[in-house]
């Protein structure tokens, strides 16, 4: 059976099967927009600019994935004169291609979701002519038991718009609880970013206060009350000094410590385990961000390596999937975006060893195309060479 014939066929049966599919809400979510229980504003706010390495993370997926360009092939064949592309090479007034794909970037990272507004031109046969990056936090999907979504709810000021399903590209990060709002690596990792956080308070104002802890002064006798207030007022000054000095109090007097040292609190240890464990939410291996302890230039390439193989590819997979299904379909089935990796450095040993097995492949007999879908190569008109080499 032809492939065209084949996907018009299964469309229909999808259609048909709209009225058989299970309730998936209950009666009163109806018509009523997803609820939220994380906001991606107080994680910009209390994670992506408070914490250091949330930061680093995000900043070097953001500059990462931005870096890689996005072709459209038609057919098959890349086409650089296609109307697809000269969308995505400026698809917004203000914004382009780059900084569209470093927001999503964050906005998934950091909030698990991230939409992006198809605007038309009715004069172009309604096809897109520019993408538009939305607030996540203003933006709610609104769930319906035939069509899973019915349409999105944009908060602009004091009114609702409403925003047609065919004119989002809603990319998100799988919840497993929720099949229609992302959840964001953040989200799993707040607690550890909030201690991080807070160790960081914690030891700002402990250098604040000349690295003395809180304590006690404990009399083995009785004060009077001008006593009392003598030593309460020369501890005051004691701590207020800009300079250092013995603290006299006379005698008979012990300070009880009543909080941990930056030394009892192993501060810097701490601190390892948690950029530990923040990049490895985020698929970040350390001397990605700058931290270089033990590296050395073999495990600093196996870690870029890492990296793009484990961290990378699958992120750009996930958007190129949401891109081609929400986007690229409105200009014809045989459209599709592909991310050309082919300059990445770290990813040229994975194809030399994709290269070998080719060639055993090849050895062994099979086609060039069954090869090159076999190793996603990325390579065009094999068919078309291997039949010109037959000729030859």
């Amino acid at each position: 059976m032809n492939i065209n014939i084949f996907k018009k066929v299964a469309k229909g049966l999808r259609v048909e099967a709209n009225g058989n599919r299970p309730r998936l809400l209950p009666s009163y979510r109806g018509g009523k927009p997803e609820f939220k229980n994380w906001d991606t504003g107080r994680a910009i706010r209390e994670g992506f600019k408070a914490s250091s390495y949330v930061y680093a993370c995000v900043y070097r997926i953001m500059k990462t994935v931005a870096s890689v360009p996005l072709k459209v092939y038609e057919d098959g064949e890349y086409n650089p004169e296609h109307p697809l592309q000269i969308l995505l090479d400026d698809p917004h007034p203000f914004y382009s291609m780059q900084d569209i794909m470093e927001r999503m970037a964050a906005h998934l990272y950091l909030g698990g979701n991230s939409i992006i507004k198809i605007v038309r031109l009715e004069s172009k046969g309604g096809l897109p002519v520019e993408l538009f990056p939305l607030d996540p936090d203003k933006v709610g999907p609104v769930a319906d038991q035939k069509k899973f979504i019915s349409h999105y709810e944009y908060n602009v000021g004091d009114r609702v718009e409403r925003l047609e399903f065919e004119d989002v590209i809603h990319g998100m990060f799988t919840d497993p609880a929720n099949p229609y709002w992302g959840m964001s690596p953040l989200q799993a990792a707040a607690a550890i970013v909030d201690t991080d956080v807070e160790a960081i308070k914690w030891n700002k104002v402990t250098m604040q206060n000349r690295a003395i802890t809180d304590g006690v002064f404990a009399f083995k006798h009785d004060l009077t009350g001008p006593q009392y207030k003598e030593a309460k007022e020369h501890v005051r000054e004691q701590y207020s000094a800009k300079g250092r000095g013995p603290w006299v109090l006379g005698n008979q007097v012990d300070y009880i410590p009543m909080s941990l040292s930056p030394t009892e609190m192993d501060f810097i240890q701490s601190r390892k385990m948690t950029r530990e464990d923040i990049c490895s939410i985020f698929q970040v291996p350390p001397p990605m961000v700058g931290l270089y302890e033990k590296a050395t230039l073999s495990n600093i390439e196996t870690a870029r390596k890492i990296f793009w193989l484990d961290g990378i590819i699958p992120y750009l997979k996930d958007v190129l999937d949401t891109f081609n299904k929400s986007l690229a379909k409105e200009f014809g089935e045989n459209v599709e975006i592909k991310a050309d990796t082919s300059m990445v450095k770290a990813l040229q040993e994975n194809l030399n060893e994709k290269v070998e097995a080719a060639y055993k492949f090849k050895q062994m007999g099979w086609s060039l195309d069954e090869i090159n879908e076999r190793l996603d190569l990325g390579f065009n008109n094999l068919r078309n060479q291997e039949s010109g080499d037959a000729k030859n």
